[in-house]
């Protein structure tokens, strides 16, 4: 008879879990992490969570590597986490998503705060990134047990079993490498909440002028990154021999006076005279100028060289 006939009792577990090779494993404490708060924080959670065996084993399962599968995708965190039997234990853990309207209010606010904004879109999640969220009644990190929702196949005691222990201190990990991670579980992808920031941050700067009408982007240059000034310090005032491969032609804007439009209406409403007019007058003038020139100068060098002084 197999093992599943009900006259027989179920074979008991070894004492000590199956060992997995190559599993995800916890990083020393050492180790060095980004955003150390993001760990700390979480695992604080965590210990209110669970507690006696539950906590103590998750965590050391989570040291001894036994989690073959962790992914985070669809806004939830998957985990497969090998226990004493041979199968292993499917879990899951889950966070509020945040809805549409909350996201664009969460943009909005980010947008209107520099500093945050800056750091968000530098790939950097500072340790009061709550004091945007808590004004909308909102909280991106988890705070108390029950904003993690937890699902596993095994039958010990729930919410808090010791493979969710492990999951979510292998999350916390790797939410302290990959902070950004955060929002991809309140169901915002952070490449698309950054690319909303950007979108926002662009409109708020811009005051209560005119939006921007035109924003050009050159492939393979707009969107290259740029060095760090601590690896161009000893030739940052050298043009270097790219400036000659520049072929940036004089030709009228496809959008006229666009940083005048940029800026939007005058403040200085004194004068008699529209200070936006006089200044694209100035403009028009400057660059006509400097089409002339640059074409007399073209001609010149087609004829040979420079002209000879008559």
């Amino acid at each position: 008879m197999g093992n599943g006939h009900p006259g027989r009792p179920a074979p008991k577990p070894a004492a000590s879990p199956r060992r997995v090779r190559g599993g995800v494993r916890l990083r020393a404490p050492d180790a060095g992490r980004l955003t150390q708060w993001v760990f700390d924080r979480l695992l604080r959670v965590i210990e209110r969570a669970a507690s006696g065996a539950a906590l103590a084993e998750g965590i050391e399962y989570a040291k001894l590597g036994q989690t073959k599968r962790l992914a985070i995708e669809g806004g939830r965190v998957s985990a497969s986490v090998q226990g004493r039997l041979s199968r292993a234990y499917i879990t899951e853990l889950r966070m509020t998503p945040f809805s549409s309207a909350q996201r664009d209010e969460l943009v909005r606010a980010m947008a209107e705060q520099a500093i945050y904004s800056a750091k968000l879109l530098a790939g950097e999640v500072p340790p009061n990134i709550e004091d945007v969220f808590g004004p909308l009644g909102l909280k991106l990190f988890p705070s108390a047990p029950e904003d993690i929702e937890t699902k596993c196949n095994c039958r010990e005691v729930k919410p808090w079993c010791k493979h969710a222990v492990c999951a979510a201190v292998l999350l916390a990990d790797r939410l302290s490498a990959e902070p950004l991670l955060i929002f991809e579980l309140r169901g915002i992808p952070h490449e698309t909440f950054a690319a909303m920031l950007r979108d926002r941050r662009a409109l708020t700067s811009q005051g209560p002028g005119p939006a921007i009408v035109y924003q050009p982007q050159i492939p393979g240059v707009s969107d290259a990154p740029a060095p760090t000034m601590e690896e161009q310090l000893d030739r940052f005032w050298e043009a270097g021999p790219e400036l000659e491969a520049i072929d940036a032609p004089l030709r009228a804007p496809e959008v006229s006076h666009v940083l005048l439009r940029r800026l939007g209406p005058s403040p200085f409403t004194g004068p008699r005279f529209p200070l936006l007019g006089l200044l694209a007058t100035c403009y028009e003038l400057i660059s006509q100028c400097a089409a002339n020139g640059t074409e007399g100068a073209l001609e010149a060098e087609d004829a040979g060289g420079e002209e000879e002084p008559s």
